[in-house]
């Protein structure tokens, strides 16, 4: 067996905010490198699954599960599907369990018997990754257009966001929900789509496309897309609430859009993880380019009388990044559960 354990030689990469699950049961500060062959590669959405065959001894062997980035992520950093096949012989570097006893981590790399390494997350800066296209400069945006990702610190990521929003101001029914809060009853769990306005600063990237009436978002990961109306359109009568509402903007004189939204339906974790929200809630949004068009400023306002006892404010940034095909991949029921396993 080669299995080491090693200092944090490799540096995190940053995480969106809201990623598919806690990564809190690795130790993100520890390494370990492992060499075997591996015996199964799940390319399926969320997330993309690694399992590597070691040798412990003459004629026993374990069984590695390594969890990678999303098909869409791994793309963009020089997977394909058949970049790393069943009965391949790997070096594989991952952040380990917590838990010693688990054979199940968090997948850094992986290096080919021809010296190729794939990266899980995020290639190191000075790597030499001859199967990643070099990425175009990204130019700012005059009127909301262009592809947006919200980046946070991976510690924030990784554990802060992973918990009911006790600090808000909760009905008695917010309250209960709250304190029986479970990060495994996450409806995205279940392959649930989110809704507004827990969308709007999820993980993946958001491609805005303006025109003259309208702005319409499309969500990486998801076939959700939402119109925002700024021509005064009028919710139609037979409009039917959904997790998304109907939404309507405008943009003001020093350049911000102001959009709002109703007509939705009650949606599980609708307001937040871990806090559902009714048919009554409205959501009022705001955004405004900033740092040259590069950056956009973020804030949106909910309003539930059922789950928030007055409304409630969150606020974000958007930094542009350069465009890429969105990749809409199924998401599997089994694979979105796949870690509660372990």
């Amino acid at each position: 067996m080669r299995v080491f354990l090693c200092a944090s030689l490799v540096a995190v990469p940053c995480l969106n905010l809201m990623a598919h699950h806690s990564r809190s049961h690795f130790d993100l500060d520890a390494t370990i490198e492992i060499e075997g062959t591996v015996s199964e590669v799940s390319w399926q959405s969320p997330h993309i699954y690694v399992e590597v065959e070691t040798s412990v001894s003459e004629g026993v062997s374990e069984t590695w599960t390594l969890e990678g980035h999303s098909i869409p992520g791994s793309l963009r950093v020089g997977w394909q599907r058949d970049s790393v096949n069943v009965g391949d012989r790997v070096v594989v570097v991952a952040h380990p369990n917590r838990e010693p006893s688990k054979k199940f981590a968090m997948l850094y790399s992986a290096t080919l018997l021809d010296g190729k390494t794939f990266y899980a997350y995020a290639i190191p800066e000075g790597a030499n990754v001859a199967n990643v296209d070099s990425r175009r400069p990204t130019a700012p945006s005059t009127d909301f257009s262009g592809t947006w990702r919200h980046m946070v610190p991976v510690r924030v990521a990784t554990i802060e966001s992973f918990r009911a929003p006790v600090e808000w101001p909760l009905t008695d029914l917010g309250l209960t929900q709250a304190a029986r809060f479970d990060i495994n009853d996450d409806p995205v769990l279940d392959c649930i789509a989110m809704g507004v306005p827990r969308l709007i600063l999820a993980t993946y990237s958001h491609r805005w496309h303006a025109f003259e009436d309208r702005i319409v978002i499309e969500k990486e990961r998801t076939p959700q897309i939402r119109t925002i109306y700024l021509d005064g359109t009028k919710k139609p009568d037979a409009f039917v609430p959904n997790e998304l509402g109907f939404s309507v903007g405008r943009i003001e004189s020093d350049g911000t859009l102001v959009v709002h939204t109703d007509g939705f339906s009650a949606t599980p974790w609708g307001n937040s993880r871990g806090l559902d929200s009714s048919d009554r809630k409205t959501v009022e949004e705001r955004y405004r380019l900033i740092n040259g068009g590069y950056s956009m400023s973020v804030s949106y306002t909910i309003s539930d009388p059922v789950y928030l006892a007055e409304p409630v404010t969150v606020t974000g940034e958007y930094q542009k990044s350069s465009d890429f095909e969105f990749v809409a991949e199924v998401c599997n029921p089994e694979t979105a559960r796949r870690h509660l396993q372990y």
